[in-house]
């Protein structure tokens, strides 16, 4: 058995994610020792280190390669085994690299629902989950954000503890963002209507 250090880059957060403006940013600390408790397979560990190599140079190689070992641990475990939930968040961390953010957060809430489903909404792993996808969420570029918002409130929403802390969380973030486009369309829109009207001797030149 190996331990988790092929799944940092993909977004493990600890713990103390909540806790103060430092871990507000998408980071990669060491995994929580609850966490690590759920290995995978050397066989599995290793085809995962390749995604990541591969992620590194040609995104549609890792993509593919994410597709393959998915379809093997379904196969072999079904989908709420660890082996396939690890799987399937490398492949939303990988969505989200793309530029498929839609995709991302579909992803994503899959996987959250699969740890509350395997280990239970309140369980270390599911918390971990919960907080992968908002630190996705907030990554992601303000319109789609505001725009996907929703899917991810109300799939929090149905989890207690973590759920309901992450639900406040991006309602608050949620005003920011509405706020900022407000401002920034108000702005433009200032900026716009102060445009100095063409002079008449300029008007009688162009004609």
């Amino acid at each position: 058995m190996h331990d988790q250090t092929p799944f940092r880059p993909w977004g493990v957060v600890d713990p103390g994610f909540w806790a103060g403006a430092e871990a507000e940013r998408t980071a990669t600390p060491p995994v929580a020792a609850e966490a690590a408790a759920a290995t995978v397979s050397g066989e599995v560990a290793g085809q995962l280190a390749a995604i990541q190599a591969a992620a590194s140079v040609d995104l549609v190689r890792a993509n593919v390669l994410a597709e393959e070992l998915d379809a093997k641990t379904t196969t072999a475990h079904g989908e709420g085994h660890i082996e396939t939930i690890r799987v399937r968040e490398v492949r939303a961390y990988l969505a989200l690299l793309t530029g498929h953010h839609e995709t991302a957060v579909a992803w994503y809430l899959h996987v959250v629902r699969l740890h509350a489903g395997l280990h239970g909404p309140e369980h270390t792993e599911t918390v971990l989950a919960v907080r992968r996808a908002y630190s996705m969420w907030k990554a992601i570029p303000a319109p789609d954000a505001v725009r996907l918002a929703e899917s991810l409130i109300q799939a929090f929403a149905e989890l207690k503890g973590v759920g309901a802390e992450a639900v406040a969380r991006m309602r608050e973030h949620l005003q920011q963002l509405r706020r900022r486009t407000h401002d920034g369309q108000l702005a433009a829109t200032t900026s716009g209507s102060q445009q100095p009207a063409p002079s008449t001797a300029n008007v009688a030149r162009s004609r």
